[in-house]
């Protein structure tokens, strides 16, 4: 779970990203790759980024995470000489401000907030490798898929007077990569939960109307994968 920046809670913060330039990337244009040296953490103002994994070949293949709105990418930028660990590129057009790593770095280590709630997207972010490591088992892929939504809504989502509004573009192969289940599953499990009304399906994005249903699921007409 990437930190997502709060003006008010991160001035100092603020400030860097308001004296950056702002840099437009097409949609699936390359933010960086891995093995290449990391220099800038990336404020996205716009859109969203989506981070791949390789296989032996370095060729990308699943998708491991996605950066929102207001949330920083390239945490290796922190870290004195590391290099990129994944593929980043543009899940959409989308608005990037570049931040010099190391000033970033300072910044957390002198903002008492900013760091608390670096270190607590941290460990949101490992308590979601637990619940979804803890949910492979059969039948498992819906209670996955369901913990993973709920990720996602709480980092991306608008609270509105009906339910959540996820507005970044969701694919079900998206899905299906960050919740280590078939394509088919997702598709299975959330035409069974707008069957339900657990959810919608809007121009604007996806809509969860009954989160404590999505936590909770065993569809009886799914029969999803063990993967």
């Amino acid at each position: 779970m990437p930190l997502k920046v709060v003006p008010q809670r991160d001035r100092k913060l603020n400030r860097l990203i308001k004296q950056g330039d702002v840099r437009t990337l097409r949609r699936t244009e390359i933010l960086y790759e891995p093995g290449q040296a990391s220099q800038h953490v990336f404020l996205v103002k716009g859109g969203h980024l989506r981070l791949t994994q390789t296989d032996p070949e370095g060729r990308a293949r699943s998708c491991v995470g996605l950066v929102g709105p207001w949330e920083l990418a390239g945490e290796e930028a922190l870290l004195p000489g590391a290099r990129r660990r994944a593929w980043c590129r543009a899940g959409e057009a989308s608005r990037v401000v570049p931040l010099d790593g190391e000033t970033v770095n300072r910044v957390l280590h002198t903002a008492a907030r900013t760091l608390e709630a670096f270190l607590a997207a941290k460990e949101a972010e490992l308590e979601l490798c637990r619940r979804l490591a803890g949910l492979r088992r059969p039948r498992g892929a819906p209670r996955r898929l369901g913990a993973l939504l709920m990720h996602l809504a709480e980092r991306l989502g608008r609270r509105e007077e009906e339910g959540v509004l996820l507005s970044v573009p969701l694919t079900h192969q998206l899905l299906a990569d960050l919740a280590s289940c078939h394509r088919s599953t997702v598709t299975t499990v959330l035409n069974d939960w707008i069957y339900r009304g657990h959810i919608r399906d809007e121009a604007d994005g996806l809509r969860i109307l009954a989160p404590e249903e999505l936590l909770a699921s065993r569809p009886s007409s799914v029969d999803p994968d063990s993967s």
